[in-house]
């Protein structure tokens, strides 16, 4: 028996993909519209609802919302957008910073130059006021060039010499005194002892009291301070701490009046050479730059100058009678004596033992002939 055809439609039970991605479009759209909508009445509601001034709640959480995404948005764009101008200009950067070092550094330099230059013109210009005071002793201009080493100037070199009329012992100056002599000249140069040096020693005078005295140097490595000591003071009692010492001229070395110190202190105890004044330096010596060397020499008299004194005999103080001179002439000049051949110097081994001695030879001994018969 046949089979009966059904005549009613047959539907599938999948549903169609293109069916679906309509529905989501279709949906998608009423979506976007509601969005819009609501938008557009919340700013017309905000525009024209709210009062002039105010922040409505519903602004006020949105703000509070949004800004914290605004400001993390805005560091991280500048955190970026700082990472790359930076990678970018690095190099530029550490070019510019090396300029910026070596420009710094020059002008570090020039500005070390400067002081440098103020304080020589400030020593030149106490130089030069002090030149008027030395003017009549023909002094000039030196610079140290070289010292002993040692915290003190106890010796040192200047660059000047015979070729400009320097000698020794001439006196070495400078704005604040006396500073030494020199003791060695070259051509070109010429070394100097000061006065604070053990082996230096200055007649001296001191301005109020007029006593005369000689100053020798007594300063070490290990002083603190430079000092020196004054003997032989006729009236030390007389003499009291801040009397002005200068030089007085009387030992042919150094010009009258030539200031030296101050005295600091006064020695009463007695020792090998007396009492003594201490006597500090009006001149810093740990720090001598620039110098006067006066080339003035002191003129003195020698013993070929000096006048002859007649000496008063003693017959002529007494009236004695003088003892009358012995005649040249009768006094007989005794003649040599010859010399004797056995005081001559011998020999080791003379070539004949007889005449050794001459006619004062010695007979052979005991002991010799005893050790010829052995």
């Amino acid at each position: 028996m046949a089979k009966k055809k059904t005549s009613g439609k047959r539907y599938s039970t999948k549903r169609n993909p293109e069916v679906r991605k309509s529905r989501f479009r279709k949906l998608r759209r009423i979506l976007f519209t509601i969005l819009v909508v609501l938008v557009v009445a919340a700013t017309i509601f905000f525009l024209v609802l709210r009062s002039g001034g105010q922040i409505s709640i519903f602004e006020n959480a949105v703000g509070s919302l949004v800004t914290p995404v605004q400001n993390a948005f805005h560091s991280v764009t500048s955190g970026v957008k700082g990472f790359f101008t930076d990678r970018k200009s690095l190099k530029e950067l550490q070019q510019e910073y090396d300029a910026l070092s070596f420009e710094n550094e020059q002008l570090r330099m020039e500005l070390q130059s400067a002081e440098e230059t103020v304080q020589e013109n400030e020593n030149l210009k106490s130089l030069l006021d002090a030149k008027d005071t030395y003017d009549s002793l023909d002094p000039i201009y030196a610079k140290v060039i070289a010292r002993d080493a040692g915290p003190w100037f106890e010796t040192f070199s200047v660059n000047r010499g015979s070729s400009s009329g320097v000698t020794q012992n001439m006196a070495v100056v400078n704005g604040d005194g006396l500073i030494g002599r020199v003791y060695e000249v070259g051509l070109n140069y010429a070394k100097v002892i000061c006065i604070i040096d053990s082996r230096s020693s200055v007649a001296c005078l001191m301005q109020r009291t007029r006593d005369n005295g000689i100053m020798r140097g007594q300063v070490t490595s290990d002083d603190d301070t430079a000092e020196c000591f004054v003997y032989y003071l006729p009236n030390i009692n007389s003499i009291s701490p801040g009397d002005i010492v200068v030089t007085s001229g009387t030992d042919s070395l150094y010009p009258k009046g030539l200031k030296i110190g101050t005295v600091t202190a006064l020695s009463l105890d007695a020792g090998s050479d007396g009492t003594y004044a201490v006597v500090t330096p009006s001149v810093d010596f740990q720090r001598i730059e620039d110098v006067f060397i006066l080339r003035t020499v002191i003129e003195t008299d020698t013993d070929e100058n000096l006048p002859d004194v007649r000496t008063l005999q003693t017959t002529e103080a007494y009236g004695a009678t003088p003892t009358p001179k012995p005649n040249a002439a009768a006094t007989p000049t005794p003649e040599p004596t010859q010399a004797i051949d056995y005081w001559s110097r011998p020999t080791a081994i003379p070539e004949n033992p007889s005449d050794a001695a001459g006619s004062y030879r010695i007979d052979s001994l005991f002991e010799d002939s005893w050790a010829a018969t052995e």
